[in-house]
C-alpha cells in the first residue's frame, strides 16, 4: 500500500502567483497539495528544492507552506419538507385600477364605429370620373 504524502501551499495574496521552477500557477486565496498524484506529478525532492532555493522561497510574501491540510467546510442549508410555506397575501406594490370616461364605450357604440370604419375601407379614396377626379370626404 502506498503512503499518501501531503505538501500544502497557500496563496495568501489577491493575485495569481506563478511558480516558474514547478511550471505552476496558484490562484489567489487557494490552497494546493503539490504531492497530489491526481493533479500534479512533482516529487518530494522537487518541492523541497523549490522551497529552499526556488520560486517558493522567492515568493514567501505570497506563498505560505502549510503544516496541516486545510479544513473543508461544507455549507449546507437545512430544509424541512413539512414546513409551511407562507402565502403572499400582501404585496409591496399597490395596484390601482383607474377608470377613464373616454375609454368607457358600450358595445353598440363600438359596433357602430367599427361598421363606419369598415365602410370607409371598402370605398376608394379617389373616384375617377370621365373628365375630372374627385375625392371622397373622410369623416
Amino acid at each position: 500500500m502506498k503512503h499518501k504524502q501531503d505538501f500544502w501551499v497557500t496563496n495568501i495574496s489577491d493575485r495569481n502567483v506563478s511558480l516558474a521552477d514547478l511550471n505552476l500557477t496558484i490562484k489567489a486565496y487557494t490552497s494546493v497539495n503539490l504531492l497530489d498524484s491526481k493533479h500534479y506529478y512533482y516529487t518530494l525532492e522537487q518541492v523541497i528544492k523549490s522551497v529552499q532555493i526556488g520560486s517558493i522561497s522567492k515568493k514567501q510574501d505570497k506563498i505560505v507552506v502549510r503544516k496541516n491540510a486545510p479544513e473543508i467546510v461544507k455549507n449546507s442549508i437545512q430544509f424541512d419538507m413539512n414546513s409551511v410555506i407562507p402565502s403572499r397575501e400582501r404585496s409591496v406594490l399597490n395596484i390601482k385600477e383607474e377608470r377613464y370616461e373616454e375609454l368607457n364605450i358600450s358595445d353598440e357604440q363600438f359596433a357602430e364605429e367599427s361598421a363606419e370604419i369598415a365602410d370607409l375601407d371598402t370605398k376608394p379614396l379617389i373616384i375617377k370620373e370621365k373628365n375630372h377626379v374627385t375625392s371622397t370626404p373622410i369623416k
